[in-house]
């Protein structure tokens, strides 16, 4: 008798403790996910928390056989998911492999940010639908669509501030994120309008960031539709002509009377007056070279044009050992004019002195602005 009333006693401690570990299970969730649960996560949220107490119950009855203190395993189990639910796991970057086999379902766990007052901006798309597209963005942050007619926003929820950190190598992880979820969205919805890295939308005046959001596609929806239209079915390429300046100046010297005859008055004439024509000569080799550069520009311009859709001259870089940037263009390219604009800069390359340097595909950033 005395044997059966101490089963039932700790029978009873079991279920209580079974019953605390739930409740605090239940806290330690809610607390994580407060102020951010939408309609469209309930399903997701639900699931996994009728899991995470399945898993712990089953942990406390597999452990009974080593038949520990029920009350303490229960208050250690407690612990444990506690301090899980606190930990922040993060994802600063992941390869375009990892991206395109993650599916938007993946269980991977990241505590949602506490401030979402803010709405960060990747692209626009086309899609009418609140779609997720998995936690793939900056931080681990899940990405989802916010629908306007037929076009979308791809955001996630952030503070109403800009990124910052003192450490590079975290903001280039960063970086590099918002172009691996700008390759999903492409990938998923076709055509983009990308955005640059940091855009925010916030709340206004108690206005929920999300409406803003909404706010802004409405208002500039027919802006938005004819950039799209715009670079459909396109991408950006960039295109970077570079010349060797001593091999196309000793071309110029062997190929210019003028240059030539300079060349010849320098080795007659007494050390004074070579002087006077050297510095003649130098003058005279730099109109030309100024020349030569804006003919060859003029030319591999209009050659490129030909082979795009659209193109933007952007600014020229510094030199680079012992060649310097003559041409930097960002392209348009339809599936059609990438084989024809690969085949022209190839031709370029070849030429004595030249060299190319072709880059893409990326988002149209260039063209959406």
């Amino acid at each position: 008798m005395e044997g059966k009333v101490q089963e039932n006693m700790n029978e009873s401690a079991l279920k209580e403790a079974i019953e605390r570990m739930i409740r605090q299970e239940i806290r330690d969730i809610l607390r994580v996910a407060k102020g951010i649960v939408r309609k469209e996560l309930k399903a997701q949220l639900i699931p996994e928390l009728r899991a995470a107490i399945r898993n712990s119950i089953s942990e406390i009855i597999e452990g009974m056989e080593e038949k520990p203190s029920p009350i303490a395993r229960s208050v250690n189990a407690s612990k444990t998911a506690k301090a899980k639910s606190s930990e922040k796991t993060t994802i600063a970057a992941v390869s375009r492999e990892e991206l395109e086999t993650r599916k938007p379902e993946s269980k991977l766990i990241v505590p949602p940010e506490t401030d979402t007052r803010g709405r960060y901006l990747y692209c626009v798309a086309v899609g009418n639908k609140s779609k997720s597209l998995g936690r793939i963005g900056i931080e681990g942050s899940q990405v989802y669509t916010i629908p306007y007619k037929d076009l979308c926003a791809v955001v996630h929820n952030c503070p109403a501030e800009p990124y910052k950190h003192e450490d590079k190598e975290v903001v280039e992880n960063w970086v590099k994120t918002h172009q691996e979820v700008l390759d999903v969205a492409t990938e998923k919805f076709g055509t983009i309008l990308p955005l640059s890295f940091d855009t925010i939308i916030k709340d206004d005046e108690g206005t929920d960031p999300e409406k803003n959001v909404t706010k802004w596609l409405e208002q500039d929806y027919e802006n938005l539709k004819k950039k799209m239209e715009k670079v459909r079915v396109k991408a950006e390429y960039g295109v970077q002509i570079f010349w060797n300046p001593k091999i196309i100046g000793h071309k110029i010297a062997e190929n210019n009377e003028e240059i030539k005859k300079l060349n010849q008055e320098i080795k007659s004439e007494p050390k004074g007056m070579a002087y006077m024509h050297k510095q003649k000569l130098e003058n005279a080799l730099k109109k030309k070279m100024e020349r030569e550069a804006d003919q060859r520009f003029k030319d591999f311009y209009t050659r490129i044009k030909k082979c795009v859709d659209d193109l933007k001259v952007e600014k020229t870089k510094k030199a680079e050992k012992d060649k310097q940037m003559l041409l930097n263009l960002s392209c348009l390219v339809g599936k059609n004019g990438y084989k024809d604009l690969g085949e022209e800069l190839e031709r370029i390359d070849k030429m004595d002195g030249f060299s190319v340097r072709f880059t893409g595909p990326w988002p149209p950033y260039s063209f959406v602005n």
